[in-house]
């Protein structure tokens, strides 16, 4: 609604006064005129309750729907899991009875025999457990150390590596390589067993006396200990040692290649593995030197629990079945 033209002069009027022309209550009256009729207030009240009745109950129906939907897909999940682990802890023990080796090199040799190739070089990640007696946990983590040394050097394998977050290994080697070697002997005959030898970066590496006067053809298992800091503190001192050098003009830059540097990393640390085996039920590296597996083959068995041999033979296999596709 428009104001009339004699009620704006005389509100303008009055303005231009200050205010001394109308009195407060004449001002009222004046633009009481103008303003929109008060609302029935029972009305809107009725209809208010009656929309927030109504979206209430809708909101509450939805969210109970919501509620339905996350508990049933949960179960769902929950079942499907459930079934999962079971079926490959059944499939595992069967696998077990019918592949045990027995602590026999000719049974895992027949179990390898079939595959159309083996690795040169494997690598396993073990984990030392948290809590428990610090001796017992070290010698639970030293006997699946030397169980895998045994299964490789029973495949033909010559190079195994050991990866252990801490590096608590390399603080007992003269331990481990005593293990490894009594370990060994129970497998193998006394003269027939591989010859040992056991090393990490920056150490003089433990071996067991040759004895080509008992075989020519004997052969022979590199085991490896490395840890988290092998990738950080390898590269590190790779990075000092050829600034030093091309400082000092031995060499120039052009010459620092990919190739020097994988050749100076594989004698500083270890050469690459052909197959990385991790025995948790999913893929953790725990900080693995990076550079040491940019072309290596990964396996890991879902829901496994522990090291055990039939893991170590299912990644035999599909190492074996795996097409290795290389970039230009």
């Amino acid at each position: 609604m428009s104001f009339s033209a004699r009620d704006t002069k005389a509100y303008r009027d009055d303005e231009q006064s200050g205010h001394r022309k109308l009195g407060v209550q004449q001002r009222e009256e004046l633009v009481k005129n103008y303003l929109p009729a008060a609302p029935n207030r029972a009305r809107s009240n009725s209809r208010n309750r009656k929309d927030t009745g109504h979206f209430g109950l809708r909101k509450f129906l939805k969210s109970q729907l919501y509620v339905f939907l996350y508990f049933f897909v949960h179960a769902v999940f929950s079942i499907y899991l459930r079934i999962r682990v079971a079926y490959r802890v059944v499939a595992n023990q069967i696998l077990s009875i019918l592949k045990y080796h027995h602590n026999t090199p000719d049974y895992i040799r027949r179990d390898v025999s079939t595959l159309s190739r083996l690795p040169r070089h494997v690598s396993v990640i073990l984990t030392l457990e948290e809590g428990g007696r610090g001796v017992d946990v070290l010698e639970k983590l030293i006997n699946e150390v030397t169980e895998v040394a045994a299964w490789c050097a029973s495949a033909g394998i010559p190079r195994l590596s050991i990866y252990e977050k801490t590096g608590i290994l390399k603080k007992y080697m003269p331990q481990t390589h005593r293990a490894l070697s009594r370990k060994l002997k129970t497998w193998f005959a006394r003269h027939q067993g591989p010859v040992l030898s056991l090393s990490t970066r920056g150490e003089t590496a433990i071996q067991t006396p040759s004895r080509d006067h008992f075989a020519q053809d004997q052969q022979t298992l590199e085991v490896i200990l490395i840890s988290e800091d092998d990738g950080r503190e390898a590269m590190v001192d790779l990075t000092r040692v050829l600034a030093e050098m091309a400082q000092k003009g031995r060499i120039s830059a052009s010459d620092i290649t990919l190739d020097v540097i994988d050749n100076e990393l594989a004698e500083a640390v270890m050469p690459e593995p052909n197959l990385l085996i991790s025995f948790e039920p999913y893929v953790d590296l725990q900080g693995y030197p990076p550079w040491q597996i940019r072309l290596t083959e990964i396996y890991c068995s879902p829901d496994n629990q522990g090291v055990g041999y039939q893991v170590f033979l299912r990644a035999l296999r599909k190492y074996a079945q795996a097409t290795f596709k290389l970039g230009k």
